[in-house]
């Protein structure tokens, strides 16, 4: 059985990378690395704690949030941000619909940061 996987390239910028069939569009770390909101602040997005979680910060601050998933922008594209599987932080187009959409932090909308709760803690 052949465990070989057709070549992938990132959505965004057309990188080589390696396939994976659980996340068949992920944008490259270079792509993941440019993550804004509707405002172009650049937003770093992360595993919160050692066992998982997603977390995000504007860089440079040290504040961050603990959300379920995002949809931010890489180059003024939409995309979907979560937490991968085994740890980790994937990155992909948004895809036409988001299924639970009360527990997406949209960065794209007017006033979002408004409703932010308390931030979860901070990070060097």
């Amino acid at each position: 059985m052949a465990t070989d996987w057709p070549g992938h390239f990132c959505p965004s910028c057309g990188a080589p990378q390696t396939a994976f069939p659980r996340y068949p569009w992920y944008l490259c770390s270079d792509c993941r690395g440019r993550t804004h909101d509707r405002d172009g602040n650049r937003i770093e997005f992360f595993n919160a704690h050692l066992f998982g979680g997603l977390g995000f910060r504007f860089a440079g601050e040290a504040q961050f949030w603990e959300i379920r998933s995002a949809i931010c922008l890489v180059t003024r594209r939409p995309v979907l941000v979560s937490e991968a599987r085994f740890g980790g932080v994937v990155v992909e187009p948004l895809p036409d619909r988001v299924f639970d959409f009360e527990q997406v932090t949209d960065m794209r909308r007017p006033g979002w940061r408004d409703r932010l709760p308390e931030p979860s803690g901070s990070r060097p």
